[in-house]
């Protein structure tokens, strides 16, 4: 199926141009091959939006003008004839429909966004990003784009990016404060890597920047997490309380004595588990940290992403921390997390190791690394 712009007109009725609708690209597509066969020529594509009676019903279709291949032509009149240039530009749709086409994204491309932007899109689209987010991305790098940004798809993708990058919030990475003791707790799912980030964490504070750390675990669940932890302290040497109810964590944390950060490791939860997440909340609101950092993995599907941002929200998570970028087949998910809970991201683990693989996050580096652009070690 080739696109063509038509320079002539159908001779017989038979002959003439038709227009096939479908809900997407594709469903239109698939009406023309099977009406015209796989040769069609493909004249024309538009998005044509609809009024929805009560809100009901699809709001857009899709309409594509093709005719036959085997059509007998006359000639244009010259005021018909395409203008210079448009077979470049038709090479250039062409070579994005196929592209679309192959990965199966073809239902998801408006025809009447830049073709020099269709490498961005299904770049975004081949991370898992969400389609709304993917088109929305897009359609702004349209909106803010130049004449130069849209002249092959390199700086195309460049524009995508700038605007990914505009989207993404940051925190700053945790300071000591002179004269306080600031409280940072760290909730979140079960599994996501929480008392390795938080040994990770502590080593970067003390190692690298000289700040007096103590620890608290109030993870009552899990024996081996205390131990874990403990193992950690002792390697670092950094004092460690523990508390397993509101009352206890408070005195597990004076206990620490004159430290400048305390590094808070709760219980893991179940994002199911709401009962256990409100308790959660009330043991916060005792402790009063300064910051609450809701640590995600990577790894998690974009709807387990989604169901825990909204279900830790009793604790009033004011940060996240993004985990497991190295087991994560793809990157795109955590755009819905990104944009559902409403945080900036303030620190990036891609690995295991103590204290190496963490990082403070930064708009430029998320961007790419959802992008596909860089690798993430």
């Amino acid at each position: 199926m080739t696109f063509e712009r038509p320079a002539r007109r159908a001779t017989g009725s038979d002959l003439e141009a038709r227009t096939y609708r479908g809900r997407t690209m594709r469903e239109a597509l698939a009406r023309v091959r099977r009406d015209l066969g796989g040769d069609a020529v493909i004249l024309a594509a538009r998005e044509v939006r609809r009024r929805r009676l009560f809100g009901l019903g699809p709001g857009a279709t899709v309409e594509v003008d093709a005719s036959s291949p085997t059509a007998d032509w006359v000639a244009a009149p010259p005021e018909s004839r395409p203008p210079r240039g448009l077979g470049t530009d038709l090479g250039r749709v062409h070579a994005m429909v196929g592209a679309l086409s192959r990965r199966g994204l073809m239902e998801q491309w408006s025809p009447d966004l830049p073709a020099e932007l269709a490498s961005a899109y299904a770049r975004l689209l081949e991370a898992d990003a969400p389609e709304a987010f993917a088109r929305a991305l897009v359609r702004e790098a349209a909106a803010s784009a130049t004449a130069e940004d849209l002249s092959t798809p390199a700086p195309a993708r460049a524009a995508v990016r700038r605007v990914l990058e505009d989207a993404l919030a940051v925190a700053s990475p945790i300071r000591a404060v002179s004269g306080t003791r600031r409280v940072v707790a760290l909730v979140g799912p079960t599994g996501v890597g929480k008392t390795t980030t938080i040994a990770k964490l502590a080593a970067t504070l003390k190692l690298q920047q000289g700040v007096r750390v103590g620890l608290l675990t109030v993870d009552a669940y899990r024996i081996a997490a205390v131990e874990q932890l403990k193992t950690y302290a002792d390697i670092i040497d950094v004092p460690l309380a523990a508390g397993d109810d509101p009352d206890s964590a408070r005195r597990g944390l004076d206990e620490l004595g004159p430290v400048d950060v305390v590094l808070v490791d709760t219980a893991g939860r179940s994002p199911r588990d709401g009962e256990k997440i409100r308790e959660l909340g009330e043991l916060l609101a005792r402790l009063r940290p300064d910051e609450v950092h809701l640590v995600l993995s990577a790894a998690t599907s974009a709807r387990g992403l989604g169901a825990a941002a909204d279900l830790f929200a009793p604790a009033r998570p004011d940060r996240l921390i993004l985990t497991k970028l190295d087991e994560a087949e793809t990157l795109g998910p955590l755009l819905a997390v990104l944009g559902r809970a409403d945080r900036p991201v303030s620190y990036l683990a891609t690995g295991q190791a103590v204290p190496d693989d963490v990082e403070a996050a930064s708009r430029g580096r998320l961007a790419r690394l959802i992008l596909g652009e860089e690798p993430i070690a």
